[in-house]
């Protein structure tokens, strides 16, 4: 006790007290007064008080890190163990779990979803990952799909802090990002405004843009210039949803999209792998910024317009805004900034899942039929038959829902190609895949990829898998949704699905009927898909020529 007075640097009046207790009081109050004294503060009552109250709010501090320490560590420990049930995917470090793989995926030339898919071929249909101090699961199983999917889809929430989190600023509280009651109100309102009406317009709507698009490549036929199509397949796709949606003129589309929208999707993507580009302030973290804010004050000004013009009696235009406006006047629901705000978010989402996917399933499609000209001649006899042997008639929805061989060239499509390799979940409760415990918190990740490459032949093309009585109908019936799920399944399956799919079929059937597209690719696998870019797409851009 004499030493400890002595580091404090006491008068030894502590070590005689008799109070066992007082000791150390009596030793914190002498080194109060000599770090009052180093601070230049006279000693006093006033400064005593607020030296206790640092010392003890710093301590408080303290033990709630600790607590949130141990806390982490504990789960990080208990999620270790449940998980050890599951194989672990080869290449794990101990610090850094299995980042270095995922990283060096696109330098050899494929992606994260590609290298997930080698951890299923060696170690099983579901495999455990970590990233840093995150657990996951990699799921390759269509019975599995259907418990997180369907039967209990509520405790296998969106994944916004990982996944998502790159491109919260465009997509927001939209439909594809919002989850629990938010997402049961906007589902709800946006559901009826993509059914039976719209897919009856988006015939004509993408007759007419196929229409554009074809007098556009007109120029470029039997000259030998090199087309870049997915380019043009995302203008196109761009334009159609711009005026389903909102009424815009394919002006009005090139004119804003390609020079805010693309830009920020762009950047998005980037920022997947290179999450410091999110808060490092570069021109291109500017840039972004600035795109966005003109790409959401125009769409802002442009809804709160067609709701003036609304309630001033005007009549609508018929797309979905309109039918959106219309649901929410029905309600009685009272016109705000967050009503804006949610509404903006909601077009873009609409933008971005309107486009995106049906631009990648277009070009996987037209490069498929360039190399397979048996199926593309059964893709032109379903042309002609619905669209004249000129492919000017005008096509009912009817007429263009029965050409099911090009619906099955596009479902191929995406198969084959899996546009959207994968979809993450975090686990909210604790819940079991394949019998085996799988602890709330961890990372699922949905490979789609994994599931669409247990088909027989994988990797060949064959429209006549989804042809009644073809390989589809073949499997079980509980599994067979979960056996192709470009659209996912269950109560999140995307609402425009349907419209997708519709308005791609007018548009390669129309494309194929006027042009024979020649690859004019300099890679030696011209199929090669895009390693970090999803929807995937090709790694060049599809070039062809147009005889």
């Amino acid at each position: 006790m004499a030493a400890v007075a002595q580091a404090l640097g006491s008068s030894g009046a502590a070590t005689q007290s008799s109070d066992f207790g007082g000791w150390p009081v009596m030793a914190f109050e002498q080194l109060e007064q000599r770090f009052l004294t180093m601070a230049g503060l006279t000693p006093s009552k006033e400064a005593s008080d607020v030296l206790r109250i640092v010392v003890f709010s710093a301590a408080f501090a303290v033990a709630v890190l600790l607590a949130h320490l141990i806390k982490a560590l504990g789960r990080y420990v208990r999620n270790s163990s449940v998980l050890s049930a599951f194989p672990l995917a080869p290449g794990s470090n101990i610090l850094l779990g299995h980042v270095l793989p995922l990283l060096k995926c696109p330098s050899q030339g494929k992606g994260a979803w590609d290298l997930m898919e080698e951890w299923a071929k060696a170690r099983g249909s579901i495999v455990r990952f970590r990233v840093l101090g995150t657990h996951g699961l990699v799921v390759n199983d269509p019975v599995a799909f259907k418990r997180i999917f369907q039967t209990r889809f509520k405790i296998y929430a969106k994944d916004l802090s990982l996944s998502y989190h790159p491109f919260m600023p465009i997509l927001g509280t939209g439909l594809v990002t919002a989850d629990g009651e938010l997402w049961q109100k906007q589902r709800l309102l946006m559901g009826p405004a993509l059914r039976v009406d719209i897919l009856d317009d988006i015939v004509d709507i993408a007759q007419r843009g196929a229409a554009r698009l074809a007098d556009k490549l007109e120029q470029y036929r039997g000259t030998g210039q090199v087309v870049h199509l997915e380019e043009e397949f995302r203008l196109l796709t761009l334009q159609i949803i711009g005026e389903a949606i909102l009424s815009l003129p394919p002006e009005e589309c090139d004119r804003v999209f390609p020079q805010l929208y693309l830009p920020v999707m762009e950047e998005g993507n980037k920022r997947v792998l290179r999450p410091h580009r999110k808060y490092l302030p570069s021109p291109a973290w500017f840039a972004f910024k600035w795109r966005m804010a003109r790409l959401n004050s125009f769409l802002t000004n442009l809804i709160r317009a067609r709701w003036q013009a609304r309630q001033a009696g005007k009549p609508g235009r018929g797309d979905i805004l309109d039918r959106i406006l219309a649901a929410i006047e029905a309600a009685g629901t009272k016109w705000s900034a967050a009503i804006e705000t949610q509404l903006c978010y909601e077009m873009k989402t609409f933008l971005l899942a309107g486009h995106e996917t049906s631009a990648a399933m277009l070009m996987w499609s037209v490069y498929e039929l360039s190399r397979h000209p048996q199926q593309r001649d059964k893709v032109l006899v379903e042309a002609v038959r619905v669209f004249g042997p000129s492919g000017s008639n005008t096509a009912t929805r009817p007429a263009a829902d029965g050409m099911v061989y090009t619906l099955s060239v596009l479902k191929e499509a995406l198969r084959r190609y899996s546009v959207v390799p994968v979809v993450t979940r975090t686990l909210k409760e604790d819940d079991q895949l394949e019998g085996k415990a799988v602890p709330a918190g961890t990372m699922i990740v949905c490979h789609l990829q994994g599931v669409h490459n247990q088909w027989s032949e994988p990797t060949a093309f064959r429209p006549e898998r989804f042809m009644p009585g073809g390989e589809f109908d073949c499997f079980e019936e509980g599994v067979r949704p979960y056996m192709f799920v470009p659209f996912i399944q269950g109560p999140r399956n995307c609402l425009g699905q349907h419209l997708a799919l519709l308005e791609a079929r007018v548009v390669l059937a129309l494309l194929q009927q006027r042009f024979s597209f020649k690859l004019a690719s300099k890679l030696a696998d011209p199929g090669q898909r895009h390693p970090t870019v999803i929807p995937v797409a090709s790694i060049d851009g599809l070039p062809v020529t147009i005889e």
